[in-house]
């Protein structure tokens, strides 16, 4: 059996993770997510970190309160045992977290930690590209180019 291969299934975490982070995907909801952003003040804004791609929106704080809000977003946060991950915060993979972290390292080393593990989707994300503060000029040129 290849063990680099085996799937890993979400189940519900019985204590969440506290968030740290929130992410979008698709257009739907990661507009829904950039105009809740974009509602804030510019002072607000500054107190977040955020990375974007095309159909993709992560936003990160230190303190939970400030994450936003969008249906079909997903909040992330970190396990001790993974420290250079970003998890949901809402579910734990069926594979120990420490086996789970090395393997994304080997699979993706080209990619800088922390490292958004975003559920559903095989995806993982580097966010160590998050940049404070979050400007609303770069935001809503995200928003145009992704209608």
């Amino acid at each position: 059996m290849d063990r680099q291969n085996l799937p890993v299934v979400w189940t519900p975490r019985l204590v969440p993770l506290a968030p740290s982070g929130v992410v979008a995907r698709g257009a739907v909801v990661a507009t829904a997510l950039a105009n809740r952003l974009l509602s804030r003040t510019d002072d607000q804004l500054a107190e977040l970190a955020g990375v974007q791609a095309p159909g993709l929106l992560i936003v990160l704080s230190d303190d939970p309160t400030l994450l936003p809000w969008a249906e079909g977003a997903v909040y992330l946060g970190r396990d001790a045992s993974a420290p250079s991950l970003l998890l949901p915060t809402t579910h734990a993979p069926s594979v120990p977290l420490p086996v789970l972290e090395r393997a994304i390292r080997a699979r993706f080393p080209e990619l800088s930690v922390p490292l958004a593990v975003l559920p559903g989707g095989k995806t993982v994300v580097s966010v160590s590209e998050c940049r404070k503060p979050m400007v609303r000029a770069t935001l809503q040129a995200w928003k145009d180019a992704n209608p």
